[in-house]
């Protein structure tokens, strides 16, 4: 195997998944040539990854599809020169039209990863859970069963400049239990998935003035004015890390801290893959879609109702209207949840 393409656009938390298979791919294959192809606003990712040879920055707006077709065009240059045109085996993640479009062309051997419908239709629609749950990465490693892979059970990986630099992987990575910040992410792409503000300040003011901690607030842009909220209504100092333009200045906040309470987001795959320990608070969601954090310690606060899950990637509001599966969550819960973590 001399070249592999790895295609996973987006989201954030899928592509952070995506980082034990192209570990594992290059220990099987060290001498073979790794690119990924990824949306630009989640290259972060893959930009210091040592096992990474190529990262091709995809523009994912409805727009810009002239400027992908410049990335082709680049990419079919590089083969030329090194692969002999092709790449030898392409793994395709995202199994989209943009993707399929993406690929068409820069190999022959191609791997497509499944969308599970019916297994995700039948958790929304029929609460039919099933017997196991196997991890998204588990998901991504059997697609490739039939290569000799270099399996491992390594958490996920995002690393920094010096690490790559030295070779190491969290080579200054400080000791949990002497750190004193508590990191919170109260945001998340929808609705439904985010606990409520009040609940979150209410959370940071007990951790302030009961526990004795400091308290640093996690997420994008997006998430300014939700972290805002929660500053302004818990009454109490914080930090703020959010707002972050880089997946690198979100990880290095991240790595200041002894622990994460989040919300089912890309920063808890983050969290993860700086080997933070988690708190995770789940509404619409449920962990059997394979999105739980990945093989680090952590914990699961949610509530059980009937009409749960709703959607396998939240909604803008309940459609019930109650919002049960977040609203009757209490803060000593997730309290309780942080104290056996820490």
């Amino acid at each position: 195997m001399r070249s592999i393409l790895i295609i996973r656009l987006s989201s954030l938390g899928d592509v952070v998944l995506a980082t034990p298979l192209v570990r594992q791919l290059h220990r099987t294959y060290p001498r073979a040539r790794i690119d990924v192809a990824v949306s630009s606003r989640f290259a972060g990712v893959w930009q210091n990854n040592p096992r990474v040879a190529h990262v091709w920055p995809i523009l994912t707006t409805s727009a810009t599809d002239a400027t992908s077709d410049e990335i082709k065009l680049k990419i079919l240059e590089s083969l030329s020169g090194e692969c002999g045109g092709q790449y030898d085996l392409i793994v395709d993640l995202q199994h989209n039209l943009r993707s399929a479009a993406l690929r068409h062309g820069l190999g022959s051997t191609v791997v497509l990863a499944p969308k599970h419908r019916l297994e995700k239709l039948a958790l929304v629609w029929l609460k039919k859970r099933p017997a196991k749950t196997q991890s998204i990465v588990s998901r991504y490693r059997k697609l490739l069963e039939h290569l000799p892979l270099v399996g491992d059970i390594e958490p996920c990986e995002v690393w920094l400049p010096e690490e790559r630099r030295d070779g190491v992987y969290l080579n200054a990575q400080p000791a949990r239990g002497a750190l004193h910040r508590i990191a919170i992410a109260p945001g998340a792409q929808h609705a439904t998935k985010r606990w409520p503000i009040a609940k979150y300040a209410q959370l940071v003011r007990e951790l302030t003035v009961r526990g004795n901690k400091e308290i640093v607030l996690i997420g994008g842009p997006a998430d300014v004015d939700i972290c805002s909220a929660v500053a302004e209504a818990s009454g109490v100092d914080v930090l703020r890390a959010d707002g972050s333009l880089s997946v690198e200045s979100t990880v290095r906040a991240l790595d200041t801290c002894q622990a994460i309470i989040t919300n089912d987001s890309g920063v808890m795959h983050l969290a993860s893959a700086r080997r933070l320990p988690i708190v995770a608070i789940f509404g619409s969601t449920v962990q059997e879609f394979g999105f739980a954090p990945y093989a680090v310690p952590f914990k699961i606060v949610e509530h059980n109702v009937s009409c749960r899950p709703c959607s396998h990637i939240g909604r803008a509001s309940c459609p019930k209207g109650h919002f049960l599966c977040m609203v009757s969550i209490e803060t000593e819960q997730v309290l309780s949840a942080l104290a056996a973590l820490i």
